[in-house]
């Protein structure tokens, strides 16, 4: 008795049956392999294109140089970059030059000298400053003085220094 004919016996099956098992067994196994072999090229291909650098050297020097301009730019606007956005540092004599008003030196008359904000608004804005602890940081602070929309909010942007 052969190999195949012992394993026709012990299974109970006949030498066709072990044959179509014995290549359906095999061709799972192949399968098996080929798809193992799939995802090691698909590993290679992603910690090839992981290892290559988004940016050239050539391309992080000329972005630097780029920074470094706009900056110096900032600083002779008097204007200094921070990292989070931009933040502005005017003296009172810049701003002056500039035709604005600092915000946390202003009285109502030059508030009220701004074109939409009367009075009785150019007070609330003084007394929101106080309230703030004369630490008004973001234009967006503004829209919580009633009276104030997004319209004046862009007005008092064109006429006011945040310090």
């Amino acid at each position: 008795m052969n190999f195949r004919d012992k394993i026709a016996v012990m299974l109970s099956m006949t030498r066709t049956e072990v044959a179509v098992v014995s290549l359906l067994l095999l061709s799972f196994v192949l399968g098996i392999i080929v798809n193992g072999s799939r995802s090691f090229q698909k590993a290679a291909l992603f910690e090839a294109k992981e290892q290559t650098p988004y940016f050239t050297d050539a391309k992080v020097d000329s972005l630097l140089r780029e920074a470094m301009l706009f900056e110096k730019s900032l600083a002779e606007k008097g204007l200094q970059a921070d990292h989070i956005g931009l933040s502005q540092k005017m003296s009172s004599a810049d701003a002056a030059d500039s035709g604005k008003i600092v915000f946390s030196g202003a009285t109502v008359e030059e508030l009220s000298s701004i074109p939409g904000i009367s009075s009785v608004l150019a007070s609330r804005l003084i007394t929101f400053r106080k309230s703030k602890q004369e630490r008004v940081e973001r234009f967006q602070d503004f829209l919580e003085v009633k009276g104030i929309g997004k319209r004046r909010m862009e007005t008092l942007k064109q006429h006011l220094i945040l310090d």
